[in-house]
């Protein structure tokens, strides 16, 4: 009667497994893969981009064209750089890498409270804090001193100008 029941037991125990084995060799196929079309560029209208952490800005531009996440490409663009003092940066056309944390400006001008800078083109680095141009600069200091030159480099955080090649200077004297 014991061996019986062992027996029993022994035969319940594999009928039982026969589901589970079937099912785990059934194999399914994974399912197939859709081709969705992803769009190569997003445009945003009244594009507003804010810094955090210690160096202070503030991107505007009324259109902003992503073309992948790193680059944006910006239209009639306004940075404003909160430093001891606010200056403005105004361009026509501007590309931001994040990755460098640079903006390549097209047509700029540059604004602060005893200076006005400008040039064709120029590239401002949001870690250094520094606007440096690769064609002709013109800055005038306290609305009378102008000085100008084929390259310029502006410290913003050190309030310094350095302007290279063909140096040309224009020192007023202040009218009272």
């Amino acid at each position: 009667m014991r061996s019986k029941l062992y027996r029993l037991a022994l035969f319940l125990l594999i009928v039982s497994f026969i589901p589970f084995l079937i099912f785990i060799s059934k194999k399914e196929t994974p399912p197939e893969k859709i081709n969705v079309p992803q769009h190569k560029t997003q445009t945003v209208e009244n594009f507003i981009l804010k810094s955090s952490g210690k160096n202070r800005w503030q991107l505007k531009s009324p259109q902003a064209k992503f073309l992948d996440k790193n680059i944006i490409e910006l239209k009639k663009t306004i940075l404003v750089v909160f430093l001891k003092s606010r200056i403005t940066i105004k361009a026509e056309e501007a590309t931001f890498n994040r990755n460098l944390g640079q903006i390549r400006l097209k047509s700029v001008e540059l604004i602060g409270p005893n200076f006005r800078a400008s040039s064709p083109e120029g590239i401002y680095d949001l870690n250094k804090e520094i606007f440096k141009t690769e064609s002709k600069c013109k800055i005038i200091y306290n609305k009378i001193n102008i000085s100008e030159g084929n390259t310029c480099t502006l410290d913003l955080k050190y309030r310094r100008a350095i302007i290279y090649g063909r140096v040309k200077t224009v020192i007023r004297e202040e009218l009272k």
